[in-house]
């Protein structure tokens, strides 16, 4: 994410977002009511009768929406920003919808009523993990393999492979080739320079791929970390997370870190040690100055009650993580209410 222009005196902020994960984090700033400015397409008003003809062409103009709406599909490469024309030279007070793409091209200023710590604190990481490396994974056994990137908002799928094999063996050493070489140019047409390789799964298949790798191609499997893991699929790359293998590599991202906290969450409910969960008792927590870190998923932070929480904790000087619904760990947290605290002391 690139800041363009910054202006907390008058509540606007510009920014380019750069790549997919800074869409994310744009989604989770900014909010209904807030007006963001962008240049967009909408069909030219005709001059003689105001009436769009069906062949009218798109032109490219500057348009300010409130926002009613914002919508982020997982690993979407855009963002839908919904809502009525305030600034613009046409359409005052009509609907209009902005996408925002990741083409380092778009531009959006957001204005708000009131910035609040934890968005300003968001474009900061953003800002800050802009050159990050990401990690690729190879996720295999002898019958298939998935391919999926770790970023930011969570674990992206990218590719399945079948080995195409029959029986307990590979029919022959062709069969395996041709296996290895599928996944070699999924790999190759995914991963970027800066991007770390790690390969799980079960057996040995993990260790005969990067063999075959570093024959192929060794510098692409320089320092690739490879790891044993219960099951092939999206479910190995999710345990390997989980695991902490990954987290020399990637030490500053946001998943592993997130993933990290709902399990030493979840540890402590199990053992009734040093944490909570539930608004009610969160809430309770967190007046008593009992809370070490709040956990709150990045649907409750919308609401009312979810800002209020947030207030509390600031209040008490409590530490707090937003934590993102998409990821694995996260759809597990927000199955529980979305609402957690780690605790320095029971109450």
């Amino acid at each position: 994410m690139k800041v363009i222009f910054k202006d907390l005196d008058h509540n606007e902020i510009k920014l380019m977002p750069e790549n997919l994960d800074d869409i994310w984090h744009l989604y989770n700033i900014i909010r209904e009511g807030d007006l963001v400015r962008a240049v967009t397409y909408r069909t030219d008003e005709q001059k003689d009768d105001k009436i769009r003809s069906k062949k009218s062409e798109k032109k490219r103009m500057k348009l300010g929406i409130r926002v009613e709406e914002v919508k982020f599909h997982e690993f979407s490469d855009r963002l839908r920003i919904h809502g009525t024309i305030e600034e613009g030279p046409q359409d005052l007070g009509s609907f209009h919808t902005l996408n925002v793409t990741a083409d380092k091209m778009d531009k959006v200023s957001i204005i708000k009523k009131e910035w609040k710590h934890y968005q300003l604190e968001r474009i900061d990481e953003a800002v800050k993990l802009r050159n990050q490396s990401i990690l690729t994974f190879i996720s295999l056994d002898e019958d298939t393999a998935t391919v999926a990137v770790l970023r930011q908002s969570g674990v992206q799928w990218i590719a399945d492979i079948d080995s195409k094999r029959s029986g307990k063996m590979y029919e022959s050493k062709d069969t395996e080739k041709e296996y290895f070489g599928e996944i070699f140019s999924v790999i190759k047409t995914n991963k970027n320079e800066d991007s770390s390789l790690v390969i799980v799964g079960p057996g040995f298949a993990k260790e005969h791929f990067l063999k075959y790798g570093k024959n192929k191609e060794p510098s692409l499997f320089d320092e690739c970390l490879v790891h044993g893991t219960g099951s092939a699929g999206m479910n190995g790359v999710h345990e390997a997370i989980k695991s902490g293998i990954v987290e020399n590599i990637a030490k500053e991202n946001r998943v592993v870190f997130e993933t990290q906290l709902i399990e030493k969450l979840f540890e402590e409910i199990k053992k009734s040690g040093l944490a909570t969960y539930g608004e009610k008792e969160v809430s309770m927590a967190l007046k008593n100055g009992a809370v070490e870190r709040l956990l709150i998923t990045d649907v409750m932070i919308r609401t009312k009650k979810g800002e209020n929480l947030l207030k509390i904790a600031r209040q008490n000087n409590s530490k707090f993580t937003i934590i993102n619904t998409i990821h694995e760990a996260g759809k597990k947290f927000e199955g529980m209410g979305g609402t957690g605290a780690l605790l320095r002391f029971k109450i």
